[in-house]
C-alpha cells in the first residue's frame, strides 16, 4: 500500500505535465525572405502530439490549423504537420492552403524554449507548395520580456502618461492572443456538423455594447445588448455555407464596440471579440465540408 501511494505520488507531476499545453509565438520565414507571424499550442501524449497553429495571427490572412505529430523521446525530436482549417479569415479558397510540415528538431519537453528548424509546404492533395523556415520562442519567455520592457516604460519620467498607456504589457500580450474581429472582415469556418452554437457575451468590463445578428441577411437578434451573461443559439446548417453577420447598434461607455464572440460545433470553436465602431459589420461564414 505505501509502496502503491508512493508510486503515485511520485508519477503525480509527470501525469500533471503531459496534460499541460506547451505554447510558442514565432514566425516563419519563406524562402523568398517573406516573414509571417506563428503561434504553435500543443499537448504531447505518448509520444503522439496534437494541438492547433495560428498563422499571421492579428492579420488578414489569420488561419486557425489543426496539427498532429510526433516526439521521439529517446532521440528528443520532435515533428508536427498541419492537417485541416478550422477557421482563416483570408479570401483563399481552401484548397490553395500551403499546410506547414514541420521535419524533426532537437527538442526537450518543459526545457527548449526556443528553437528552429526548416518546413516542407505542401496542398492538402500532397502537392508541395512554397517551403521555408520556422523560428519560434515559449510564450513565458516573451512575457519576460515584454514585463521587463513595461517596467523600463513605466519607470521613465520622458515618457508621457498616455505613451506608456499604450505600451501596457497586458494589451501587448492579449494582441498575440486574441482573436479580433474586425470591421468588413470575413472569417471562414469549416465544419462537419449540421448546427453550430453561436455564444454572446461581454468578457471584460460592462458597458451596454449592442449588437445585432444577421443569420443569411434574416434577424436572428435585434439590437441585443451584450452582459456578463452569455447568449447561446443554436444555428442550423441547410446549406454548404450560412452567413452570420454581426453588427454594431452602439460603442457602449468605453471605446468600441466589444463584444466576446463564440462558435462552436461541439470539436473546434472560434473565440473571438469584435472590434466595431458605431454600425460596421463583421462577417462569419461556416462552411460544411
Amino acid at each position: 500500500m505505501r509502496y502503491l501511494m508512493f508510486s503515485v505520488i511520485f508519477m503525480l507531476p509527470f501525469m500533471l505535465f503531459a496534460q499541460e499545453s506547451m505554447e510558442y509565438v514565432g514566425a516563419i520565414k519563406l524562402n523568398d525572405t517573406t516573414a509571417i507571424t506563428y503561434r504553435l499550442v500543443f499537448k504531447e501524449n505518448s509520444g503522439k502530439i496534437s494541438g492547433y497553429s495560428l498563422t499571421d495571427f492579428n492579420g488578414e490572412h489569420e488561419t486557425k490549423s489543426l496539427i498532429e505529430g510526433t516526439y521521439d523521446e529517446e532521440n528528443k525530436l520532435l515533428s508536427f504537420h498541419e492537417t485541416n482549417i478550422v477557421y482563416t479569415k483570408s479570401s483563399f479558397v481552401k484548397n490553395d492552403f500551403c499546410f506547414i510540415n514541420f521535419l524533426p528538431v532537437k527538442f526537450k519537453l518543459g526545457k527548449t524554449k526556443s528553437f528552429k528548424g526548416d518546413f516542407l509546404g505542401k496542398f492538402k492533395d500532397g502537392v508541395k507548395c512554397i517551403d521555408g523556415e520556422l523560428y519560434l520562442n515559449a510564450v513565458e519567455r516573451i512575457e519576460k520580456y515584454v514585463n521587463k520592457f513595461s517596467k523600463k516604460v513605466n519607470k521613465s519620467r520622458k515618457i508621457s502618461d498616455s505613451l506608456k498607456q499604450e505600451f501596457n504589457n497586458v494589451k501587448i500580450l492579449d494582441s498575440i492572443k486574441l482573436n479580433i474581429l474586425k470591421k468588413s472582415q470575413t472569417t471562414s469556418y469549416f465544419t462537419t456538423n449540421n448546427s453550430v452554437k453561436l455564444r454572446l457575451y461581454d468578457g471584460g468590463q460592462i458597458d451596454e455594447d449592442i449588437v445585432s445578428v444577421y443569420v443569411d441577411q434574416k434577424i436572428l437578434l435585434y439590437k441585443f445588448e451584450i452582459s456578463e451573461k452569455e447568449k447561446i443559439i443554436d444555428i442550423p446548417l441547410k446549406n454548404k455555407e450560412t452567413h452570420i453577420t454581426i453588427q454594431a447598434n452602439s460603442i457602449g461607455n468605453i471605446g468600441e464596440n466589444t463584444a466576446m464572440v463564440e462558435v462552436e460545433d461541439g470539436i473546434n470553436n472560434i473565440q473571438a471579440m469584435t472590434n466595431l465602431q458605431l454600425d460596421e459589420k463583421t462577417h462569419i461564414v461556416i462552411i460544411k465540408r
